[in-house]
């Protein structure tokens, strides 16, 4: 090919044909640049689609943190569920009036309780000790898995997600989960629990999980309205811990599905 059009040079230079060689030789400039810009396109492409490969392999290691957070979410959501309920079982035995929560759905790990809650019209000893072993614990059972996260911001991937719904939901997703469950607010949260444990020993010399040890537990926290009080805080906190993890469960859940998706292209 080389060789093709350097016989054509020559024959224009050797027949004298000067504006004909100066037009060749733009053409074949033209030719040249046409030629690099090709060469470029492909090598753009081929980055691209390399840089692609790469954000798809990084969403679907993002799948794999939001389901385990999922999976935790759902723990989270279910203790919160028990603890939120079996406390509104110990006010209703107390006949204590409180606030109407929203509700969660009913726990189904046997971790915390196997079967159907008690009518409060029946006093279950066994249900009322596993309330208080679980009164000062479980807002403490976040642990959110941020490692395939932290590493599409490290390699500066999250801005070249070409769908904007699927960046705008993973960005709402982190953001909801950064302000409901940053360690200050769980640690608000258990400051209110373990206040609890602190007025039953400063008042009683006694630890909350002694309580239903009593002779008649119910006697007692009808006849105290500081464990009254304390009870209706910890249900309330409890339902919202629960309500706020169940949100960040389907915000995780509509992301995968929508990763899903992205991946599949």
């Amino acid at each position: 090919m080389i060789k093709f059009f350097r016989r054509i040079r020559q024959n224009l230079v050797s027949e004298n044909k000067f504006s004909k060689y100066l037009l060749y030789a733009v053409g074949e400039i033209v030719l040249v640049v046409i030629g690099i810009l090709i060469a470029l396109q492909i090598n753009n492409w081929n980055e691209e689609s390399k840089k692609q490969d790469v954000i798809k392999s990084q969403l679907q290691n993002l799948m794999t943190s939001l389901k385990s957070d999922s999976s935790m979410w759902k723990v989270v959501t279910n203790l919160s569920e028990f603890r939120s309920s079996s406390f509104e079982y110990l006010l209703e035995k107390a006949n204590q009036s409180f606030e109407v929560l929203p509700n969660l759905p009913k726990s189904d790990s046997s971790l915390y309780w196997q079967g159907p809650y008690p009518d409060p019209d029946i006093t279950d000893i066994d249900f009322i000790r596993k309330s208080f072993s679980w009164f000062s614990k479980g807002f403490q059972s976040v642990t959110i898995d941020r490692t395939a996260m932290n590493e599409i911001n490290n390699l500066g991937l999250f801005s070249e997600i070409k769908n904007n719904q699927l960046k705008a939901k993973i960005h709402d997703y982190y953001m909801f989960i950064n302000f409901q469950f940053s360690d200050q607010n769980i640690q608000v949260r258990m400051d209110r629990s373990k206040e609890f444990n602190e007025y039953i020993r400063d008042n009683y010399n006694l630890t909350a999980q002694e309580i239903p040890y009593m002779t008649d537990p119910i006697k007692f926290i009808k006849n105290d309205p500081g464990v009254i009080f304390r009870l209706k805080e910890t249900r309330e906190l409890a339902n919202w811990h629960g309500l706020k993890a169940l949100d960040a469960m389907n915000m995780a859940h509509e992301i995968i599905n929508m990763i899903e998706i992205e991946v599949a292209y």
